[in-house]
């Protein structure tokens, strides 16, 4: 009980490591999700890309 600021600290560094992988985590999905075909209408005609 004689240092009880230094395990809050503690708390806190391990929270913020847990909300920095969630959302590292939540990033990679969203990349993961990207759509395979791309539609570009443009003056030149219709572009069709698919990754």
């Amino acid at each position: 009980m004689a240092n009880k600021s230094g395990g809050n600290a503690m708390y806190f560094i391990i929270g913020a490591i847990v909300v920095a992988v969630i959302a590292v985590g939540f990033f990679m999905v969203q990349e993961s999700n990207e759509p395979d075909l791309s539609i570009d209408v443009s003056e030149s005609g219709i572009d069709i890309d698919t990754n």
